[in-house]
């Protein structure tokens, strides 16, 4: 699970470790986070120009600890993850 802010986007940090996980086919689950700092269409629209960015190398979803936005979809894919299965 790599954990990035919305309103940041991508660290040399967070590309490096994204490539890493492509080249020993590891899977990977985005958390954008503080999905609570923007308004609902701001979101939106930069979850789908990093779902357009990752080309489905991974899979990506909005989060926000403060209203527990995406809590039960991450906690559903970091199971799916320690037990093997694949969407």
């Amino acid at each position: 699970i790599l954990v990035a802010d919305i309103r940041r986007g991508f660290t040399d940090f967070d590309q490096q470790m994204l490539a890493f996980a492509d080249s020993v086919a590891l899977p990977i689950h985005v958390l954008l986070t503080k999905a609570d700092k923007l308004k609902r269409g701001k979101a939106a629209t930069a979850l789908l120009q990093v779902k357009k960015a990752l080309d489905g190398a991974a899979t990506v979803q909005l989060f926000s600890a403060l209203n527990r936005q995406g809590a039960d979809e991450a906690r559903d894919t970091l199971e799916r993850f320690l037990t093997g299965e694949r969407e």
